[in-house]
C-alpha cells in the first residue's frame, strides 16, 4: 500500500477578501488559518473536537461539523470548490467561486466526507464571513442532567441561537477547565456587541449559578484555544472517541444511559451530536448503537464506521438500494479499488 502525506502541501494560497473565500493546500493547519484569516479582519466557520491540530484536507475528508455546525453549517455548506485527482479522470474541479452556480449537478458534494475513497484532495476553496464584533465564551456548572435540561427549555424560550451550547461530563470538562461539579455547559455568543451583551445577560439570569464563568478579550482567546484542542488531550489520555447523532427531544435520555455505563461525552446541544469516550473500543456486545437506533438517531456523525459492530448495524438500517448507489459510485471513479480499501465499507 501506498500513504501520501499532505504536510508539506501546507500553503494557505489565498484569502480573497472580495468574494470572501479561502483557497488553500489539503495539508494547511486549521490553526494557522484561524489566525491568517482573522488577521485580514474575516471568519473562518470550520471546526471539529480535533481541530487544534486538523488541516483543510482532513475537514473536507470528513465532513467536519463541530461545535458551530447549528448555526454556520459542515464542510460541505461551507465548500465552494474541491480540486482532486482520482484514476479514472486525474485532475478534476469541481465547484467554483461563485455563489450562485446551479449548472449541472453539485458534485463536489459527493467527495467532501468521502474519506479519500473517491479522489484525493489537491486544492479546496471555502467560504469566509465577516469576523465578529464581539465573541464571548460562558462555562455554566451543574450537577444534573435533569438540571441542565430544565435550563435548556428557558433557554430555547426566548428563542436564543447562540453559535454554540455544548455539555460535557466532568472528565471531559477538565480538559479546558477545573471542574468540580458533574457537568459542565460550554456557550459561545457571536456576533454584534448590544446582540451579545443582550444573550449574555438573558443566559446568565436563566442559569441561577454564581459559578458561571464569563470569557473575554485575551482570556476568551485562551479559552477557545484549549476548546480546540481538547481532541489532542483525548488522545494523550487514550480515550476511544466514537460519535453518533441523537434527536435533540431524546438527548437527555441518551446522556443518562451513558452516564448508567460511566461513559464520558460531550454533546452538541443545538445539533445532537455526541462524542462518546471510553477506554476500549466497542464489541460485539455493547448496546449503545442499538439504543442510538431505538431513539431513531444516526450511528455516524463525522467518523467511525470502520468500528465493526457499528458498521453491520449501519448496513442493515440503510438497505440495498441505498447499498447498490453507493458502490455504483465508488465503481465509476475508482473502478479497481486502489482508494483507501481499508475505509471502503460497501
Amino acid at each position: 500500500s501506498l500513504v501520501i502525506n499532505f504536510s508539506k502541501m501546507n500553503k494557505i494560497i489565498e484569502i480573497d477578501t472580495h468574494d470572501l473565500v479561502l483557497t488553500v493546500e489539503p495539508g494547511a493547519k486549521l490553526k494557522d488559518i484561524y489566525f491568517e484569516v482573522e488577521r485580514s479582519g474575516l471568519y473562518f466557520p470550520i471546526d471539529s473536537f480535533s481541530s487544534y491540530n486538523g488541516t483543510a484536507g482532513g475537514a473536507a475528508g470528513e465532513n467536519y461539523q463541530g461545535m458551530r455546525f447549528a448555526k454556520y453549517g459542515d464542510t460541505r455548506l461551507n465548500t465552494m470548490q474541491i480540486e482532486l485527482v482520482n484514476p479514472v479522470h486525474g485532475i478534476v474541479t469541481l465547484g467554483g467561486k461563485t455563489v450562485k452556480n446551479v449548472s449541472g449537478y453539485d458534485a463536489k458534494i459527493a467527495w467532501i466526507g468521502s474519506e479519500g475513497t473517491l479522489g484525493i484532495f489537491t486544492k479546496l476553496m471555502y467560504k469566509l464571513m465577516p469576523l465578529p464584533e464581539k465573541r464571548t465564551i460562558i462555562t455554566l456548572p451543574f450537577d444534573s442532567i435533569d438540571v441542565f435540561f430544565d435550563f435548556k427549555k428557558k433557554f430555547d424560550s426566548l428563542k436564543i441561537f447562540v453559535s454554540a451550547l455544548d455539555l460535557m461530563s466532568n472528565k471531559v470538562a477538565s480538559y479546558i477547565s477545573e471542574v468540580s461539579s458533574k457537568y459542565l455547559s460550554f456557550v459561545l455568543i457571536e456576533g454584534r456587541t448590544l446582540e451579545v451583551e443582550r444573550l449574555k445577560k438573558e443566559i446568565l439570569k436563566f442559569a441561577e449559578s454564581n459559578k458561571a464563568q464569563i470569557f473575554e478579550g485575551n482570556d476568551f482567546d485562551f479559552m477557545y484555544k484549549k476548546r480546540l484542542n481538547m481532541g489532542e488531550k483525548t488522545l494523550n489520555d487514550k480515550l476511544f472517541a466514537d460519535d453518533v447523532t441523537l434527536p435533540i427531544k431524546t438527548c437527555s435520555d441518551f446522556l443518562k444511559f451513558l452516564e448508567g455505563r460511566r461513559y464520558d461525552f460531550l454533546l452538541h446541544v443545538q445539533d445532537g451530536g455526541v462524542l462518546v469516550f471510553r477506554k476500549e473500543p466497542p464489541g460485539k456486545n455493547d448496546d449503545i448503537y442499538e439504543k442510538v437506533l431505538e431513539q431513531n438517531g444516526s450511528l455516524i456523525s463525522e467518523r467511525q464506521l470502520g468500528i465493526q459492530p457499528k458498521r453491520e448495524l449501519f448496513l442493515e438500517k440503510m438497505g440495498s438500494v441505498y447499498i447498490e448507489l453507493m458502490r455504483s459510485l465508488k465503481k465509476a471513479v475508482d473502478p479497481n479499488f486502489i482508494l483507501s480499501p481499508n475505509r471502503y465499507i460497501f
